[in-house]
């Protein structure tokens, strides 16, 4: 595997620890490096520590992870004025927002570092268009609505949203059409690693190997081509590598996977099981099927 760090930033960290991620960057070897921050804006919805504009259902999920989000934009502000890319995890609307007004504040169109929210769970339609015009990259997972949710709310996530906020769960379609550069993943040990199965439930908003379950925002469905961009040539530009990574074409890095069948022409339901032919990493073969 080709391995890309981004050490954690947290709220009590000092100047001393700040000044150590940012020394920590560019550290490599022939397959890993240090490029990037994670910082938390919030929790999840499921256990009430999302940071929400309403209180959810329970009353919870109202405020920060950190205690006063004015120390978040002053730690992303100096990653960002370093030209250090950032990641931030951020589930809930007040959450998503707050990072985009302080990635705007940190005037990041200016062909610096890239930046990208994680999660996006729920999303107002005020914002969606906020990707696409300040550059932040939304990375997102699939497979966390399909396999962690249900279409009539019976589920903790939509119960503790209400169906409004519910029926605005992971606006993968909305941000693609909106222009923003859309990554797609799996956020695992949190959810399952494989990239069939997150493609997969891109395309069908429900799990690959359950039919028997209704779609989750069917009108959210991805095509078969913006997944596959959302996966492979999105990732790269994101990381600032698309001259390294992303494609396959004469010049780079050779990292790829060749599967028994297209996957933009194989129907979503059957992307689960399809064999995996070959995998290379950095030109060497890792991995090559019996068959």
């Amino acid at each position: 595997s080709r391995l890309r760090f981004a050490p954690w930033c947290r709220p009590d960290d000092d100047d001393a620890r700040i000044a150590e991620l940012l020394a920590l960057q560019g550290r490599a070897g022939r397959l890993w490096e240090v490029a990037g921050i994670k910082l938390f804006i919030d929790g999840t919805i499921d256990a009430g520590t999302a940071w929400l504009h309403q209180p959810d259902t329970l009353g919870e999920s109202t405020s920060a992870y950190w205690e006063d989000p004015s120390d978040y934009r002053r730690a992303l502000h100096r990653f960002a004025g370093a030209g250090v890319a950032t990641a931030t995890h951020a589930i809930g609307d007040a959450a998503v927002e707050h990072v985009l007004d302080t990635l705007d504040a940190a005037v990041v169109r200016d062909g610096g570092a890239r930046h990208r929210i994680e999660h996006i769970e729920t999303l107002p339609l005020t914002q969606v268009g906020r990707f696409a015009e300040l550059g932040v990259i939304a990375s997102m997972q699939p497979t966390h609505a399909t396999d962690y949710t249900r279409a009539d709310h019976t589920d903790n996530w939509s119960r503790r949203l209400g169906a409004h906020r519910a029926d605005r769960g992971w606006p993968c379609r909305d941000l693609v059409g909106a222009g923003a550069v859309l990554v797609l993943g799996s956020d695992w040990p949190v959810a399952p690693y494989d990239p069939r199965l997150v493609l997969a439930a891109a395309q069908l908003r429900r799990p690959a190997r359950h039919p028997e379950l209704a779609p989750v925002g069917v009108d959210q469905k991805l095509t078969a081509g913006q997944g596959l961009h959302a996966m492979t040539t999105a990732p790269a530009w994101a990381a600032g590598a698309e001259h390294r990574l992303g494609k396959v074409a004469a010049g780079l890095l050779a990292d790829l996977t060749v599967w028994a069948s297209d996957p933009v022409e194989v129907p979503a339901a059957d992307l689960a099981d399809l064999p995996v032919m070959l995998t290379v990493v950095d030109g060497r073969v890792v991995h090559r099927s019996g068959s």
